[in-house]
C-alpha cells in the first residue's frame, strides 16, 4: 500500500514555508502502509488573509511580485490502527507573494512611464497560485519533514464538497517514510470582505473584495 500524506494546511496559494506540528506521540511510527487519518484540519481558526483582496479586475501596480499572504494557526486530530489520538497544530504562516501577471497594454490603467505594468489580486492569480507551491516543511514527532511539490490542480467543489481549494501532489524528501509519495489538499469554506457573500466557493471568480477565507475543517484532512 502506498503511504500518503494529505495535509490540508493551505496549499492555496501556498508557496513555501508551511509549518505543521504533530505531538511527540507521533514518533511511534506505524507499520508501512498503515493509514493515519487527520481530521478537522483548519479547526481552531485556520484563516487565509490575502496579501491583496481578490477582485475581478485586480489592482494595477508597478510591483513584479504580489504582497505576502498569511495563514493563521489551526488545530487537528490524527488517529489510526493502534495509534492516537494525536493532536496537531499549525503556527502562523507567511507566504511570499508570487509573480504578478502583466497588465494588458490596452488596459486604461497601463502606464509604461510610471511603471504600472502589472496586475495583482485577481481571481486568475488565485487559480494559478497552487502551482507556485514549491515545498512545505513540517514537523512530525519532533522530526522535520520536507514535502516537495510536483504538480497542483485547482479543486472546484468535488473532493472539497461545496468548497474551492487545491490538491498538490509531490514527494516527502526527508523523514523516515517507507513511501515517499505525498499529496496536499486544502479547501476554503467561508469568506469575508466588502464584496463577499460569506461563501468562498460561491464567490469564486465573481465577487469583488474577498479579503479572507477560512480553511474548512469538515473537508480538509490528512491521511498519512
Amino acid at each position: 500500500m502506498r503511504r500518503k500524506i494529505l495535509m490540508g494546511v493551505l496549499a492555496l496559494a501556498l508557496p513555501v514555508g508551511t509549518m505543521a506540528a504533530l505531538s511527540s506521540a507521533a514518533s511511534a511510527k506505524p507499520p508501512a502502509g498503515t493509514p493515519v487519518t487527520c481530521t478537522g484540519v483548519g479547526g481552531g481558526g485556520g484563516v487565509v488573509t490575502f496579501g491583496t483582496p481578490l477582485t475581478v479586475a485586480g489592482v494595477a501596480t508597478s510591483s513584479k511580485t504580489g504582497n505576502a499572504t498569511t495563514i493563521s494557526g489551526s488545530t487537528f486530530t490524527c488517529s489510526g490502527p493502534g495509534i492516537g489520538p494525536l493532536s496537531g497544530h499549525t503556527g502562523l504562516i507567511t507566504l511570499t507573494g508570487g509573480k504578478n501577471a502583466k497588465l494588458a497594454k490596452t488596459d486604461p490603467r497601463y502606464n509604461k512611464t510610471a511603471g504600472i505594468k502589472y496586475v495583482t489580486g485577481t481571481w486568475s492569480e488565485f487559480t494559478a497560485a497552487g502551482g507556485s507551491l514549491k515545498q512545505i516543511v513540517f514537523t512530525v514527532g519532533g522530526q522535520s519533514v520536507l514535502f516537495k511539490s510536483k504538480s497542483a490542480s485547482l479543486v472546484l467543489f468535488g473532493a472539497c464538497g461545496g468548497d474551492v481549494g487545491f490538491n498538490v501532489s509531490g514527494q516527502v524528501k526527508s523523514g523516515t517514510y517507507a513511501d515517499k509519495t505525498a499529496s496536499v489538499l486544502t479547501c476554503l469554506g467561508t469568506d469575508a470582505g466588502p464584496g463577499a457573500s460569506g461563501n468562498f466557493g460561491g464567490d469564486y471568480g465573481h465577487a469583488n473584495g474577498v479579503n479572507t477565507a477560512n480553511i474548512d475543517p469538515s473537508v480538509s484532512k490528512a491521511v498519512v
